[in-house]
């Protein structure tokens, strides 16, 4: 079991490869005293944040995310929504988008939300220096799973990759990454997180332990369901997310420092990486986790880790 804590993207963090402009397509800049409608969206940069005007007004000079009577936080920016604590807020494009990123230290990356056909990562020692690694090692990684037999070649209808955890990347103090999301001309492309920093086992360096079988990954649906009197249901359709739940073999002697991990990240949402094994995606979950810790008999420790995946 990894945990992988985010570092906090500031604007100087940022590169200028970065596709996605702010304000990006669509977007418009909040303007003091303007004139502005019920409904009307803006952007404050300085936040990176969207405003919807919930009272109509002229001549107003309070910004945004402090006139709370007259505009409502709607949400990221395009530019930071793969920064912010949720993996249904993304940046979008079409055809391509890249992010280009100098957040200092970090030796692995998460991404979830991804939308498109293919994917590039690539991480060079200093900005615009030279690469030292690379995702693929040439050409670039497909954003669909391989099909699972000639039927499912011919016909089947191929399950996106949303996720994927690179770790084990080359460190350095003012290391370069590049993430690049392509698609077909027209056809839309997405990053709904991007989470760079340490990825930390829980295991420490013992030689011994990990997650046992029997680990679940639970999906949860916030949508709205009624069934009514005459058996007809009503849907509203909402946010969906996964929970995890696994248990952790530990040597006793490293359960006391997974233990003050996991302290350190109760109320801080994180991936949760049980393993980076192919056929396990839905054991990487990124959200808000709790544990407890047996200390058992023989020299072994068992976590129970329960993850309340964010959607």
């Amino acid at each position: 079991m990894n945990i992988l804590v985010p570092i906090t993207i500031t604007d100087a963090m940022v590169g200028a490869g970065t596709t996605i402009a702010e304000p990006a397509a669509g977007e418009t800049a909040w303007v003091s005293a303007g004139n502005y409608v019920l409904g009307d969206r803006r952007i404050r940069a300085t936040t990176h944040r969207v405003y919807e005007c919930v009272q109509p007004h002229t001549g107003r000079t309070a910004l945004p995310e402090v006139d709370t009577a007259y505009w409502l936080d709607a949400g990221p920016t395009q530019r930071y929504a793969p920064f912010d604590t949720y993996t249904s807020t993304a940046a979008t494009a079409t055809a391509s988008i890249t992010y280009v990123l100098s957040p200092g230290y970090f030796n692995a990356i998460s991404l979830y939300g991804l939308t498109g056909a293919q994917i590039v990562v690539s991480v060079k020692d200093v900005p615009g220096g030279t690469e030292i690694y690379r995702y693929p090692a040439s050409g670039a990684a497909s954003l669909t799973e391989p099909p699972t037999g000639w039927y499912d070649y011919m016909f089947g209808k191929r399950r996106p990759i949303q996720k994927l955890v690179l770790s084990n990347l080359p460190i350095r103090p003012t290391a370069e990454l590049t993430i690049t999301v392509t698609a077909a001309t027209g056809v839309a492309v997405g990053i709904g997180m991007i989470n760079v920093g340490d990825l930390t086992p829980l295991l420490g360096d013992a030689e011994w332990g990990g997650v046992t079988g029997g680990a679940s990954a639970e999906p949860t649906s916030y949508s709205y369901i009624k069934t009514n009197d005459d058996g007809t249901t009503t849907i509203k359709r909402r946010g969906k997310s996964t929970n995890l739940r696994a248990t952790v073999v530990i040597p006793r002697q490293k359960a006391d420092a997974a233990l003050a991990t996991v302290q350190q990240v109760l109320d801080v949402p994180v991936s949760w990486i049980a393993t980076n094994s192919q056929g396990f995606d839905g054991l990487n979950v990124f959200g808000i986790g709790s544990c407890s810790m047996s200390y058992d008999s023989f020299g072994i420790a068992t976590l129970q880790v329960n993850v309340k995946g964010l959607i």
